[in-house]
């Protein structure tokens, strides 16, 4: 048996190192990087930027459907 926070960062791990085997201006940034948006605290599993692109790529696992926040 599993806690979920073992689950989640054994799967971090292997996406992690499977975005910095990309290769081609990937660096990692941060793992659990707290984003505070219109007052309201968020978490981005993996944070990485890519050179080339000049852009950021943020990973974040969950575990139902996706649910995008309209507060725009």
């Amino acid at each position: 048996s599993y806690s979920e926070r073992d689950l989640e960062s054994a799967i971090l791990r292997e996406v992690e190192q499977f975005i910095l085997e990309l290769g081609g201006g990937f660096a990692f940034v941060a793992r659990q990087k707290r984003l505070v948006i219109d007052g309201d605290d968020f978490y981005i599993d993996l944070l990485f930027y890519h050179r080339a692109l000049r852009r950021l790529v943020a990973i974040d696992l969950k575990l139902g459907k996706f649910h995008a926040s309209d507060k725009g």
